[in-house]
């Protein structure tokens, strides 16, 4: 279901950048924030869930957490048509075609026509909405289990870093922007949907949050 929102990310997020992604991936492994939200999943200890993974990239989560059996089936939805590409044709270099359902589409517009899941993830997706709340209320209400995602951590000066690539991105009349959102609110939000932060881990940038859902 192409959308603004859609358009907006291929502009951004081409395919270049995709082959350059997978490129990396095989050469190298999962990047380190990544890495975090594998470890945090794998904590939990399940095996043969349902995975969500929203903005998925190059469907590095899915590829890992289906190749150890963490994962039995996963959902990938985004907006970058290019990645999504990207992804589709490493499960199918990997035998998963058949386990992994992709949907080229903002979260947000199709929520609503896709089924719960056990685990959802966020790679650096918060970062890249204005709207964060209908996003994680959104992404939380398809969760059975757990919600993982990373963001950038709450640096002013990673802050002001934001402000000057998000200037540039507006002299340049690209309409897409980055953003830092307080971390608190993603806590009291999660709280509010039935969710308390279990694990916390962060690089210079990046931090991960594992929230887990209150039995």
């Amino acid at each position: 279901m192409p959308c603004n929102c859609c358009e907006i990310t291929d502009n951004t997020f081409g395919e270049d950048d995709a082959k350059a992604n997978l490129k990396d991936y095989r050469k190298r492994g999962p990047a380190k924030q990544t890495k975090l939200i594998l470890e945090a999943i794998r904590s939990l200890k399940l095996k043969d869930i349902a995975l969500l993974d929203i903005g998925g990239g190059i469907g590095t989560i899915h590829h890992e957490l289906l190749a150890d059996s963490t994962a039995q089936s996963a959902t990938h939805v985004d907006a970058s048509s290019a990645y999504l590409k990207a992804a589709e044709a490493e499960s199918a270099k990997r035998g998963n075609s058949e386990r992994v359902q992709f949907i080229h589409a903002d979260f947000t517009d199709v929520a609503s026509e896709i089924s719960q899941a056990d685990v959802v993830t966020l790679d650096r997706v918060v970062c890249c909405y204005p709207n964060f709340r209908e996003l994680l209320k959104s992404a939380s209400s398809h969760a059975k289990r757990a919600v993982v995602m990373t963001y950038p951590r709450e640096w002013l000066w990673l802050k002001f870093g934001l402000m000057i690539s998000n200037f540039i991105q507006w002299i340049i009349r690209n309409p897409f922007r980055v953003f830092a959102h307080p971390i608190a609110e993603f806590d009291a939000l999660m709280n509010e949907q039935g969710f308390k932060r279990t694990s916390t881990r962060r690089l210079l940038i990046w931090e991960m949050a594992l929230f887990e859902r209150n039995s």
